[in-house]
């Protein structure tokens, strides 16, 4: 049956210009296409990885960017200020190291000389074996006794002068140490006999306070020693340099 004109008109004003063709009369939306060759302004890619956890999920939070070593970058929110020579802490020197006076070693080497002499001279002059086995046997024990012994006891004891203290080691099996700081030092004395006069050696007494004291016992060129430890008491930061004496 065909549709008269008043039927079509009823038709737009309810359903719009469109009619039946019309999707916006049923409340449908249109989806216009985008123009190609256009991009939106300030739009946010699409994340991806770690981000779209992230944004999703709440997992963490985004790393900042990594500044690559010898790049240029952003100058640093938090610099290193450096140390000035007055704050910078000074290190420990060692000024010298110093034995006893190697004159100690004179008796042990005329007994090991004397020694060798007698050996040499009456073992196998003996008939009976056990004869020379006692005269080797006595040779050996004044060795040890008289010579070695003596030797390893002088090398066992050392005097080490640093910009900050006096170190005293002695000793062979039991080990002795004792330690002076130049801070705590009221006075250096000087003290020598007619042979170490003659050789310049000395005792060295460094008084720390009333219940401490130490004793450089026979060191070699006490005078410089001890002109050493009273400059370093007066003047912490003295520049002085010994060599090991013998």
């Amino acid at each position: 049956m065909p549709k008269s004109a008043g039927d079509t008109d009823d038709l737009t004003s309810a359903f719009g210009d469109g009619g039946w063709d019309d999707p916006t009369a049923f409340g449908e939306t249109v989806a216009h296409p985008r123009p190609q060759g256009r991009r939106p302004k300030n739009r946010r890619p699409a994340p991806s990885g770690d981000e779209a956890s992230t944004e999703r999920f709440g997992w963490g939070a985004a790393r900042p960017p990594q500044t690559v070593l010898g790049a240029s970058a952003s100058p640093n929110p938090w610099p290193l200020a450096p140390l000035s020579s007055e704050t910078a802490p000074v290190p420990e020197r060692i000024l010298a190291r110093v034995r006893p006076h190697g004159r100690r070693l004179i008796l042990p080497a005329l007994v090991l000389f004397a020694v060798s002499g007698a050996f040499g001279w009456f073992y196998g002059s003996f008939a009976e074996e056990w004869q020379n086995i006692a005269v080797m046997t006595g040779a050996i024990a004044a060795v040890v006794l008289l010579v070695l012994l003596p030797y390893l006891a002088w090398l066992g004891h050392r005097y080490t002068i640093t910009t900050r203290r006096i170190i005293a080691r002695r000793g062979l099996l039991v080990r002795h140490r004792q330690d002076v700081f130049l801070a705590r030092v009221t006075d250096v004395r000087l003290r020598r006999g007619p042979l170490q006069a003659m050789v310049r050696s000395g005792d060295v007494r460094v008084v720390a306070g009333p219940d401490l004291t130490l004793v450089l016992h026979d060191v070699p060129s006490a005078t410089l020693v001890s002109a050493l430890l009273g400059d370093l008491t007066e003047h912490p930061t003295a520049t002085w340099s010994l060599g090991a004496g013998g």
